[in-house]
């Protein structure tokens, strides 16, 4: 009996070590959400300011604004993807100012997904991605396409983007996407996937 009540003991330890040790990761990975945002950005204004002045103003103007929102947002572990979404159409408004019509959107959401619940600052990254390195290396622009679907628990959502098999490669230090698959899997387990 003894025996049984310190192994509990010890099981029951190991548990709280395991999650402490999960939330310290996910705090971790929202950290670098922001500066590595803000660097994009910032090399978004920088290089606009010279073709577009006023469009550099506007930029900075929408980038603060998101900046303050993804402030109130990132300070909650989980958010309605609602929420989530029109966080990330502050950063798509920002990145229109810089692509203007290059930058086209198509949205598919289904209204159920609006209260599910999903890890904060999660979609923009993603967005983020499509823009970078679809939309920004096509001298025609694209379309980003949003989807998302409820199914019974589960929220599935795409972003996809068209991009040129022929442009150089950049060299991508790929925190945004690795970042995002390390916080679906710290929060969900298995349960929580990214295909790329």
């Amino acid at each position: 009996s003894t025996a049984l009540h310190y192994a509990y003991l010890e099981i029951e330890s190991s548990r709280r070590a395991e999650v402490l040790a999960r939330e310290a990761q996910l705090k971790a990975l929202k950290a670098q959400i922001n500066p590595h945002f803000l660097f994009n950005s910032l090399n978004s204004i920088s290089a606009l300011t010279s073709i577009d002045p006023a469009a550099a103003r506007e930029m900075c103007i929408g980038l603060a604004d998101f900046l303050r929102a993804s402030l109130r947002l990132g300070e909650r572990d989980t958010v309605p993807f609602g929420e989530e979404l029109a966080l990330t159409n502050m950063y798509l408004s920002v990145e229109q100012a810089r692509f203007g019509k290059r930058l086209r959107l198509i949205r598919d959401i289904d209204p159920a997904c609006d209260a599910c619940e999903v890890p904060a600052l999660l979609i923009q990254p993603l967005v983020e991605n499509a823009v970078k390195h679809g939309i920004a290396m096509m001298a025609e622009g694209g379309d980003i396409m949003i989807s998302g679907r409820r199914e019974s628990d589960q929220l599935h959502f795409s972003v996809s983007n068209p991009f040129d098999p022929e442009a150089p490669v950049q060299v991508r230090n790929g925190i945004g996407l690795r970042n995002v698959r390390a916080r679906l899997e710290a929060r969900y387990g298995a349960a929580g996937k990214m295909h790329i």
